[in-house]
């Protein structure tokens, strides 16, 4: 399927996106805040640990996710988010998106429990919190339906999501395989790996219809259709804004009104229609 090429800084800040990433700030800051008022951790209680886990502590697999160790690491993990997530939760719909998000998340922290269990380098009582499982997650997610969607390599090298995931997807391979030879860092590339592997486990799902029509391919295909044009018109629009605000309306060639007007009725959709 051909795909428009274009570049854009962040992505829409959609209802479920919102809420996600205000959750994170939130409980951040009530990581840096509670030690001064109490001695309670929630790192050791809601992280995810060998520890944990096997004093019965079964929340830790989604609750980990949520958490974060440093204003930086979760800087860059709710910036991925903003960039890629708002999207797909537009194309897949706010319930798909969030059932996508809870499920790779706890996925990602199955993957973790095992490396901590089997790993002979993994002390028991090491935590591991961060969003960055599901991350990889709508990574992966969002390679797969814009395999040709190109983006900036470390903000610098144009690179399609396709090699983008697959770049990633081994170096996070080859980072789990060396946790196991070697006392691990501080970067859980289990995690990572879990949430790749996770996505492309309910991605399947959806396209088998487990459960049934839970991925419906001609309405996925309708709304990767109004996407495209509501990006295309956004262009449009930006491009003839910049003309008319440096020449004047009356710049505008008969052409150009025709495409604006076009660019107009696209960008913005009739409010009463629905997408399911």
């Amino acid at each position: 399927m051909k795909q428009n090429v274009s570049f854009k800084f962040g992505g829409p800040l959609t209802k479920a996106l919102k809420i996600i990433i205000i959750a994170n700030i939130a409980i951040y800051l009530t990581q840096i805040l509670l030690p001064f008022f109490s001695e309670f951790s929630p790192d050791y209680i809601f992280g995810i640990s060998k520890t944990g886990i096997e004093n019965g502590f079964y929340w830790q697999f989604l609750t980990y996710g949520f958490l974060h160790g440093s204003p930086l690491h979760l800087l860059l993990n709710m910036f991925a988010l903003w960039i890629f997530a708002g999207e797909l939760e537009n194309f897949w719909g706010t319930k798909r998106f969030v059932i996508y998000y809870l499920l790779t998340t706890t996925g990602a922290g199955f993957f973790i429990h095992l490396m901590n269990y089997f790993s002979p380098y993994m002390d028991p009582n090491t935590v591991t919190i961060g969003a960055s499982g599901a991350v990889f997650g709508i990574l992966l997610a969002f390679g797969m339906i814009w395999p040709n969607r190109e983006v900036l390599l470390y903000f610098i090298i144009p690179i399609k999501m396709k090699y983008f995931v697959l770049i990633f997807g081994l170096i996070e391979f080859f980072g789990t395989i060396q946790s196991f030879s070697i006392t691990a860092g501080n970067i859980s590339h289990i995690g990572h790996l879990g949430g790749i592997i996770t996505g492309i486990a309910i991605i399947a799902a959806y396209r088998l219809r487990l459960p049934k029509d839970f991925f419906n391919k001609r309405k996925s295909k309708q709304k990767l259709k109004i996407i495209t044009s509501q990006n295309k018109a956004k262009e449009t629009i930006d491009r003839l804004l910049d003309k008319i605000a440096r020449e004047g309306m009356s710049s505008l060639t008969s052409d150009e009104r025709k495409e604006l007007e076009w660019a107009r009725k696209n960008y913005y959709p009739d409010p009463n229609e629905k997408f399911h």
